[in-house]
């Protein structure tokens, strides 16, 4: 859902704005370094981290004067997550694990969060050569498994907002171009399942599924992922129907009903 601008508050839209560039810079940032990012002007961004420092959402370092995320956006992270998600995760983790029992694959739970998939849970595959990825990692939509098998079923302007942002190659095989994307998206609509072979990493492939509400929404995907080479042939024929039960497994315990259009 889209929401009129004239509705929103601009300085709250800057300020979540910033507080998400914080959680995202890899170290923490001076006053000038944020405005630059920004493209604001150093005096709006005083004002409003000198707002976020005093509700302890943004911590600024006395002695080098730089900023970073405070924890109270920590604490309200856990308290979402426990209302929120407990039943999700509750649900998915059993289904994860079987992922793995029944693939040697490493399985992970995506959800959405802007133009990114955002890793939930994940299981390590029992195999010796095998991918490590952390619960709340993000990856870009248009490279990965779970992204796509999440924007396929997802409102046309996500899409125009994800060409809009820009897909970069990050390999040789990352889908860059519009239609090249919209082509893959119909396809997994057709199939159920989107499959990516070294488009986010080299070498690494992953297949996922989506998975739907009640509501027959699409609210998050399940994957697993591992060495190109494993997902060859026939046993990519038997990932992509693990994958799929897992996914069809997790609606129905959602409460999704039917098989969704495809």
């Amino acid at each position: 859902m889209t929401t009129d601008p004239k509705y929103t508050l601009r300085t709250l839209r800057k300020g979540l704005a910033l507080l998400e560039g914080l959680a995202e810079a890899a170290d923490d940032l001076t006053l000038t370094e944020i405005a630059d990012r920004f493209h604001e002007s150093p005096t709006v961004v005083f004002r409003i981290l000198r707002t976020l420092v005093a509700g302890d959402y943004v911590w600024r370092d006395p002695e080098s004067k730089r900023y970073r995320i405070g924890l109270r956006l920590w604490e309200l992270g856990t308290r979402a997550q426990n209302r929120m998600g407990r039943r999700f995760l509750e649900v998915a983790r059993p289904v994860l694990k079987w992922l793995v029992t029944v693939t040697g694959e490493t399985a992970a739970l995506a959800v959405l969060r802007g133009t990114d998939s955002l890793y939930l849970d994940l299981v390590d595959g029992s195999e010796p050569l095998r991918v490590y990825a952390e619960p709340g990692s993000r990856a870009p939509v248009y490279a990965t498994a779970s992204g796509k098998a999440m924007l396929a079923f997802r409102e046309p302007e996500l899409i125009a907002r994800v060409v809009r942002a820009g897909m970069k190659r990050l390999t040789p095989l990352t889908v860059t171009r519009e239609g090249q994307l919209r082509r893959r998206l119909a396809e997994i609509r057709r199939t159920g399942l989107a499959i990516n072979l070294g488009e986010r990493r080299t070498g690494i492939a992953a297949v996922a599924a989506p998975i739907f509400n009640a509501r027959g929404e699409c609210v998050a995907a399940i994957s697993i992922s591992g060495p190109v080479a494993r997902f060859q042939g026939d046993n990519l024929e038997a990932l992509r129907r693990h994958v799929l039960k897992a996914g069809e497994e997790i609606s129905t315990k959602l409460g999704h009903g039917g098989a969704k259009e495809r």
